[in-house]
């Protein structure tokens, strides 16, 4: 096992609870062999070291050659999973599940071919409950297979029944599979372009979207069917920048949630990330009231909920609750308070790096880099608006990158940087030129610039006053609304404009 497969042992070792410790222990603690040892002396060397070290590990274990230390490692791993498996297999349905069916594959190998149906029948109760699908079919497929190969005193009707089952579990898997691609398809959309900005992109997404959902009627599907639908509704108002149409799917997402108890237990996550769809809508309707009340009750979700969440689920609690508190603090202006509270964000950041990919941490970036200009620290939002800037993979979000530059500018404009300005003025004009082209508010933001960068001082305030007019007809304007949601420049316009804070001017308009 190569270096990297030794990480991963680690990994899963640091990744376990207290309690998922103690099942370890006490299931590897049955058998008292000299291998055994060995595996449980790996488990503890790694449980205790706060930073991977191969040669601490191997220097502990002591006379292991490299074979010998290989299949230790591949059996600890193995064994922790085999834990897991065996801890959480009464509560998860879907493992539970998979068990009766390997249950039932064993009995029908040793010929006990109505004990098998028996236990595929009680597989495929808890199944149809938790909505396990996939697995439904297979249980029926083997329940078929028994069938037509042995004599089981089965009534003509069971075998039509079974025929049925197998037919609708279909049609239900295909509308899945079919409302999953789509769901897929519009979120890689997103991530590459973000919204829509010309009717000729809407038309090319609206054709999709239609064309995709032919056949489809909410009204007959079940309810894991209208799980993914809800989520294709929400993208694709997302992305078309419909927000109040976003809001009542995203709502109807989480209402679907909160009345199954069995898709709660099947995808916490799920459901918190519909809370998070909910929160931006909100926030970009400029709702506030909604916003706080929605805000408050995920809170208290995640607060009650929190020691059962496994490491994902706390991942994701932590980026939807925490991007909520900041986006809260954008609409009411309390900067100062937001600017308080970043610490936190930034130590959970740190601990869950390796579990966060790049486009994650830019959007947090963002949202710190305008809580310190909002705050008057331009430094500080300098230092995160350059993270972003020299992100390696150029293509990512190129509409958030295309804001991060344009903050950068209004950042440099307050650090009153002359003489960086020409050149980052020259810098992302070539930049807009090829990632912009049809993006109106960065196309007028660096017009701004370059007429602030030419204006005697006497004179800057009245460039300010005329471009904030022009933004503001700006944003009145079709495919254009959606940059002010990201980059509040108006704000920053006004507060500039009349020599006051950018907390003043959100207070003033509440």
């Amino acid at each position: 096992m190569p270096i990297s497969q030794s990480q991963q042992v680690y990994k899963l070792v640091k990744s376990l609870t207290k309690g998922e410790k103690r099942n370890f222990r006490l299931y590897a603690g049955r058998i008292q062999d000299s291998e055994q040892l060995l595996y449980i002396k790996l488990f503890d060397i790694l449980e205790k070291q706060k930073a991977f070290d191969e040669s601490e590990v191997i220097d502990k274990l002591g006379g292991t050659n490299s074979t010998q230390y290989s299949n230790v490692k591949r059996h600890l791993y193995s064994q922790i999973l085999i834990s897991l498996r065996h801890l959480y297999k009464e509560k998860k349905a879907y493992i539970k599940v998979r068990e009766y069916i390997d249950m039932a594959y064993i009995l029908y190998s040793k010929g006990l071919y109505m004990e098998s149906l028996k236990i595929l029948d009680k597989a495929k109760k808890l199944s149809i409950k938790n909505h396990t699908d996939f697995s439904s079919l297979t249980i029926v497929e083997i329940e078929k297979m028994i069938q037509s190969r042995h004599i089981t005193r089965t009534n003509t009707a069971s075998i039509e029944a079974l025929v049925e089952q197998a037919s609708n579990i279909s049609t239900s898997i295909y509308s899945r599979a079919k409302l999953s691609n789509l769901k897929v398809l519009l979120h890689r959309y997103y991530i590459r372009k973000g919204h829509v900005s010309s009717v000729a992109e809407e038309e090319e997404i609206t054709d999709f979207y239609k064309t995709s959902l032919q056949g489809s009627d909410e009204k007959k599907m079940s309810i894991v069917e209208k799980m993914n639908f809800y989520q294709c509704e929400v993208w694709y108002y997302y992305i078309l920048s419909d927000f109040k149409k976003c809001y009542k799917s995203a709502i109807k997402w989480i209402e679907l949630f909160e009345g199954s108890q069995e898709l709660m237990d099947r995808d916490v996550d799920l459901y918190m990330r519909g809370y998070h769809y909910v929160l931006t809508s909100a926030f970009n309707n400029r709702d506030t009231a909604s916003y706080e009340a929605l805000l408050t009750k995920f809170e208290d979700f995640r607060h009650d909920s929190y020691s059962s969440f496994n490491s994902n689920s706390k991942i994701f609690s932590f980026l939807y609750v925490h991007t909520g508190r900041m986006n809260l603090h954008f609409l009411k202006g309390t900067f100062a308070d937001g600017v308080a509270s970043i610490p936190r964000t930034l130590n959970r950041i740190r601990r869950y790096k390796s579990n966060l990919d790049e486009h994650k941490i830019m959007i947090i970036y963002f949202k710190i880099a305008f809580m310190y200009l909002g705050n008057d620290d331009f430094k500080k939002a300098n230092q995160y608006l350059m993270n972003i800037i020299n992100l390696t993979n150029k293509t990512l979000r190129k509409d958030m990158q295309v804001y991060a530059r344009l903050m950068h500018l209004m950042v440099h404009y307050d650090m009153d940087s002359q003489n960086v300005m020409p050149y980052l003025l020259n810098r992302y004009n070539s930049y807009f030129s090829k990632h912009a082209e049809t993006n109106t508010m960065a196309i007028l933001g660096l017009k701004l610039f370059r007429s602030l960068n030419n204006a005697p001082i006497l004179e800057k305030k009245t460039v300010l006053k005329k471009y904030l007019k022009e933004f503001k007809n700006l944003k009145k304007q079709d495919y254009s609304e959606r940059g002010f949601h990201y980059l509040d420049i108006i704000t920053w316009l006004e507060a500039r404009s009349q020599d006051t804070s950018m907390s003043e001017i959100l207070n003033n308009r509440r």
